[in-house]
């Protein structure tokens, strides 16, 4: 959808749907936002006040003619009470508007909000999550039906947003950002829906490549022999029972004309295209959702879009390790001895713990470039799942200004965050009898254990971030930021947080 500013009354605007937001009092809704309209309209909306049908309750729609205006139709949103306005109050009251102007075909939308009830947010920030909410909501998951043109209404062509003369740039500069968050979490969540076998390690190196050719970074992809030569014993022996050879992908990213020395962060991420979970096959329900298991590589390929489309102040390192994890004859087997790019040897207990494995060798490539900063991103372990459930991602962190900026981000994105241990007591659960480590730690507390594993891989000197995204990775009904299946998660969080630590470092 294409965007743009103007600073008119909304019925004026020669449109197909105009939406106004309007807040509510703690009894009614505020009529304020409805002064300077056009009398008619404005009879028809303060009525509105008094009627049970709408109470401005967040993401309450409530149709009516476009009579006195320049629209067939008017569209009042609701927006909650306006002392409780936020962020994600905006961004999923836009998405729910968002999909009844497809649901009516309309083509063209003005969009005017309460601004003087928004007076306590940034406006920048105000349009970015209205933006975000708008293109999220209208994700279509079908990509693989065969479509007739009858089955869905394309979206809305162009929205306008109509804010007072003085705020005019920041409007703009709003709904610049929020197209290019969106359009990174979208990148992420079509690469997470994409079937196993239509999106296997290979052909996720293909999209890193032609993300690196759209967006101007340096892709570097090696297959089986240069990873033998790296020693990179996880990534092989994940990815050596599959008939598909895994890949590791490498982008670089350099800002151009920006003098001085960079800071260098690295975004690390789980790429396993489907997990069968090898020779410890997992149970069969549910088991098609695998082909979510590269929701990390997807997030930090979408954090990459969105950093540079941003013009991110520093260099960035993003590796994917993209294998397939399958029990066949080859497979790795419960007992076997791998020895990691690290030299470190690991017992592997559970061949399901697969994504660590892979991980380690990535984190400690990643660790040899000297990065100021490094975060993973997998959807790494269960035991996540059942600690925090569908709504925060685990964060393990060994810096506290890393920590802090992604627990900001999250709070910025929604795609929120919530601290959990990293501690020595983790590390003894993962020593083996055999071998340095062993790949899982026991019953108990497998979120932290995986987290103490990985950082046997990372220097100790390294700011690390690691984010278990098991969770909020996918959901399992539709909503007003989008249908059921990937969501995309950690591609805005973390190019957020990008943004974030750039700051500090400029400043």
């Amino acid at each position: 959808m294409h965007w743009t500013t103007g600073s008119g009354s909304p019925e004026r605007e020669k449109t197909d749907l105009i939406v106004l937001g309007a807040t509510r009092l703690r009894e009614k809704a505020d009529p304020k936002p409805w002064r300077g309209l056009e009398p008619g309209l404005r009879r028809q909306l303060a009525a509105l006040g008094s009627l049970d049908a709408f109470t401005a309750q967040a993401e309450q729609l409530h149709l009516l003619a476009g009579d006195g205006t320049r629209a067939p139709w008017v569209l009042v949103l609701g927006l909650g009470p306006a002392d409780e306005l936020s962020p994600q109050t905006l961004r999923c009251a836009l998405g729910a508007a968002s999909q009844k102007a497809r649901a009516l075909g309309a083509k063209t939308c003005a969009l005017a909000l309460p601004w003087e009830a928004l007076a306590g947010l940034e406006p920048e920030a105000v349009v970015r999550c209205c933006v975000e909410g708008a293109e999220l909501a209208l994700f279509d998951a079908g990509a693989c039906k065969a479509h007739t043109g009858k089955d869905r209404k394309p979206a809305p062509r162009t929205w306008k947003i109509l804010a007072p003369a003085a705020l005019k740039t920041a409007v703009a500069e709003g709904a610049a950002a929020g197209v290019d968050y969106a359009q990174g979490c979208l990148f992420a969540r079509d690469l997470v829906n994409r079937p196993a076998n239509l999106l296997g390690p290979r052909e996720l190196a293909a999209e890193a490549r032609a993300l690196a050719r759209r967006e101007g970074l340096t892709c570097t992809v090696m297959g089986a022999a240069q990873l033998r030569r790296l020693g990179m014993g996880g990534v092989l022996g994940v990815g050596q029972g599959s008939a598909r050879p895994p890949q590791f992908v490498v982008l670089d990213y350099k800002p151009r004309g920006v003098r001085g020395k960079l800071p260098l962060i690295a975004l690390v991420g789980k790429g396993v295209t489907f997990d069968t979970g090898g020779i410890s096959i997992k149970p069969s329900a549910d088991m098609h959702e695998m082909k979510g298991d590269m929701g990390g590589a997807a997030a930090v390929l979408g954090a990459a879009l969105i950093a540079v489309r941003r013009g991110l102040r520093a260099r960035l390192l993003v590796v994917v390790p993209a294998v397939e994890n399958m029990p066949d004859g080859n497979a790795i087997r419960p007992g076997d001895v791998l020895t990691m790019a690290s030299g470190k040897t690991v017992e592997v207990l559970n061949t399901d713990a697969e994504g660590r494995l892979i991980l380690a060798d990535a984190l400690h490539y990643a660790c040899k470039q000297k990065p100021d900063f490094v975060i993973d991103a997998a959807t790494l372990t269960g035991a996540c799942v059942v600690a925090l459930g569908d709504e925060f991602a685990g964060l393990f962190c060994n810096h506290a200004g890393l920590g802090d900026a992604l627990d900001r981000a999250g709070g910025d994105t929604f795609e929120r965050v919530w601290p959990m241990p990293l501690v020595k007591e983790h590390h003894k659960l993962i020593e083996s009898g055999i071998a340095d480590l062993q790949n899982i730690g026991g019953r108990y507390g497998g979120a932290c254990t995986a987290a103490a594993f990985l950082a046997e891989f990372v220097d100790d000197e390294t700011p690390w971030a690691h984010l278990d995204i098991a969770g909020p990775a996918w959901v399992g009904k539709p909503g007003p930021l989008g249908p059921k299946g990937a969501t995309g998660y950690g591609a805005r969080l973390i190019a957020r947080a990008l943004e974030l630590l750039t700051e500090r470092d400029a400043g």
